[in-house]
């Protein structure tokens, strides 16, 4: 038995699989919470990346970012069902590679928001209003529009794609 086989029926025994599946309204909930969640998430997201990739910039970025609290609190939702979701299937998503891409992206889109925090943000008060940013901040927009965008889109395709 793998180390992965091994979790999988650890989860599959525990008091959680057990409330996700055991009822007929937490899976549903669940969804609706994770759809409410990705619409925080994506709505303040892609206005501050498309301001940050130069692409709205009448836009003042110092008030574009104050969305950001709700891109965490959107973040928050969808960490927490979508690790109830694992817990209640976890057979299907530790196999799957769409699953898998989707956790990479989710990753590599953490790793672009920690550079934005400690690199771009703390010099977006000194940018001048209307102008392009510079250039590593356009491509740190551009990437984490592309990587959300990929993890949407696998999100929807899970059920379809890489089941093992």
């Amino acid at each position: 038995m793998t180390v992965i086989e091994s979790v999988v029926n650890w989860i599959e025994g525990g008091v959680i699989n057990s409330w996700v599946v055991g009822s007929a309204w937490v899976w549903p909930t669940l969804e609706i919470l994770h759809f409410v969640g990705l619409s925080l998430l994506l709505g303040a997201i892609v206005v501050v990346d498309l301001r940050m990739a130069g692409l709205i910039r009448s836009l003042e970025l110092t008030a574009v970012t104050r969305l950001l609290p709700l891109a965490g609190l959107g973040f928050l939702i969808n960490v927490t069902t979508g690790v109830l979701f694992f817990f209640g299937d976890p057979a299907r998503y530790s196999v799957n590679v769409g699953f898998q891409i989707k956790m990479l992206l989710v990753v590599l889109a953490g790793v672009n928001a920690l550079w934005f925090f400690m690199k771009i943000e703390p010099q977006v008060q000194h940018w001048t209003p209307g102008s392009a940013p510079p250039l590593t901040a356009r491509l740190v927009g551009v990437t984490s529009l592309a990587t959300w965008f990929g993890v949407l889109l696998l999100g929807r395709l899970i059920p379809y794609i890489g089941t093992g």
